[in-house]
This record gives structure tokens, C-alpha cells and sequence, in this order.
């Protein structure tokens, strides 16, 4: 399994059963995820789960993966695309519906959440957007906890309905890192009570999965004296570091570079002398 294209180069996953990832991760990190699955089980289902379809559209458009746009037209990769099944829940209650209703069973189930194949992966992808719209309902930690929760009971409902099949479990949140939510729900206008206290949802969450990717932006790179006098094409790539942690145990660090082809205009992603493992 991994975050990136075939052939890139990029690592693989350490195997797992839940995945976290957090931090400024690149947008097509959750497509790649599937499709490293589908691949490996293409007569199987992935489900991927977003608030919004207009949010995750514009923020693969506007990464331009270069692989995506080279390949993503192919019969093979539209194959391997079709084992999908992408739902957007516009809200915490509708998200829990879903969830809780996602089924292989035709019989006694809402239709749109049939999934007519054995499941191997469910994609969450941005839970936090629930929580960052303004003037929505004030939501508390256990607000979020609860979507947690509920998907990783739905995991072991499914994977008990699929027997002997393997269900995994995979989270993107790019804003964990800064979304504070209040333990209990804040006093009403005309309290006397103080604000309850925040607390960082990812300390929380990261918890409950066995792996975690933690990507962070990296402009700590040491170029040796060939790669000085390239300085300028060195400057046009965004440079990253992924730290992966094993039930909070770091097992693999590395770092990577984006750049944009100067034909295409898409993003490429590099493994080089930078690398560390």
C-alpha cells in the first residue's frame, strides 16, 4: 500500500489495519491509498467518505498530480477506479448514517449504501471539515470521537459480515493538527461560566489507529555540491518529510520533493540524495 504514484519511487506503507494521516498531505495521497488496493484486490470494495465533492475536486485540481493526468484516463486505471465507491455526507449526522448502514447485504438496507462486493478499505477523508464551518452547531471533542468511533464499529460489523475478508481502515486530516474543540459545550450567551477548555483533536484521535503518517512541509535540505549549482530548479520544488509511527513508535522517516513539469504542469514527485529512511 502507499500514499503515492506507481512507479514513482515513493515507499509503502508498513502493513496495517487503521491509518492516520495528518498534516498538509498532498491531495491525491487518498486516491493513490485506493488504488494501491485495488490493485492488489480488484474484485474487492473501497469505500471513500468526504464532506464535500466540490472541496476534494478543487483540491486535486489544483495539485495537478502528473501521474493522475497522464494515467488517469486508461483502461486499467478505470478499472481499478470502478471498485470505488465515493460518498459525500454533507453533515456529522448524515456522515453517521452512512456509515452505520454500509452494507454487502441487499436484503433489509438503504440502497445507496449497498456495496455489492466484499470490502477490503474504507477512505475517510477530511472529517474536520465538519467542524470548521462557521456558524455551525458548537461541537465538542466527543463530536468528533463519535465519527471515529462509529467508522471503526462499522469496520468490525463489516468485517464480521465478510468472514474471512480483511478490512481496513484509512483517515486524511489535514487540519488535526491545529482543530481544537472544547471538551464540554461552551455556556450560553447569558452564563457567567468561563470557556471550556480546548483540546487538540489529533493528540485524541491518533489513538485509535495503529499507524499514523505524519507529513510536515521540510525546507531543511543540505545539497551537496552538484546539487548547489542546480539551485534554481531546486527552489521550485516544495520539499516534505513523513514520519511514520507504529502505535507511537516512529519505524520509518523520509522526505520527498513536488515539482511541476514544465510540459505537463503536473506535479512529480522525487526520491533522490535528499531521501532518508
Amino acid at each position: 500500500m502507499s500514499l503515492f504514484p506507481p512507479g514513482s519511487g515513493g515507499p509503502t506503507l508498513p502493513e496495517f489495519k487503521s491509518l492516520l494521516v495528518k498534516g498538509p498531505y498532498h491531495a491525491s495521497a487518498p486516491v493513490h491509498l485506493a488504488l494501491s488496493f485495488t490493485e492488489k484486490q480488484p474484485d474487492m470494495r473501497i469505500v471513500m467518505i468526504t464532506p464535500s465533492r466540490q472541496a476534494i475536486t478543487r483540491a486535486l485540481r489544483e495539485h495537478n498530480d502528473d501521474w493522475m493526468v497522464e494515467h488517469s484516463g486508461r483502461g486499467e486505471v478505470l478499472e481499478l477506479s470502478d471498485c470505488t465507491m465515493v460518498y459525500y455526507p454533507p453533515t456529522p449526522a448524515h456522515f453517521a448514517y452512512l456509515i452505520s448502514t454500509l452494507s454487502t447485504q441487499v436484503e433489509g438496507t438503504d440502497p445507496k449504501a449497498v456495496l455489492y462486493r466484499p470490502l477490503s478499505l474504507i477512505v475517510l477523508v477530511e472529517l474536520s471539515a465538519y467542524f470548521l464551518r462557521a456558524g455551525d452547531k458548537p461541537w465538542t471533542l466527543s463530536s468528533y470521537m463519535t465519527l471515529v468511533a462509529r467508522s471503526l464499529a462499522a469496520v468490525a460489523a463489516l468485517s464480521a459480515e465478510a468472514e474471512s475478508v480483511l478490512l481496513f481502515l484509512g483517515s486524511f486530516a489535514t487540519h488535526s493538527y491545529s482543530l481544537k474543540l472544547p471538551v464540554l459545550k461552551p455556556p450560553t450567551a447569558d452564563s457567567n461560566k468561563p470557556a471550556p477548555r480546548k483540546e487538540p483533536v489529533a493528540l485524541h484521535v491518533q489513538q485509535y489507529f495503529q499507524l499514523t503518517a505524519v507529513v510536515e512541509e521540510d525546507d531543511d535540505v543540505v545539497l551537496n555540491s552538484s546539487q548547489e549549482d542546480e539551485g534554481r530548479e531546486v527552489n521550485r520544488r516544495q520539499w516534505n518529510r513523513l514520519r511514520i509511527l507504529k502505535e507511537g513508535s516512529l519505524v520509518r522517516c523520509l522526505r520527498w520533493s513536488e515539482r511541476r513539469d514544465p510540459d505537463t504542469d503536473g506535479v512529480v514527485f522525487t526520491w533522490d540524495d535528499y531521501t532518508t529512511k
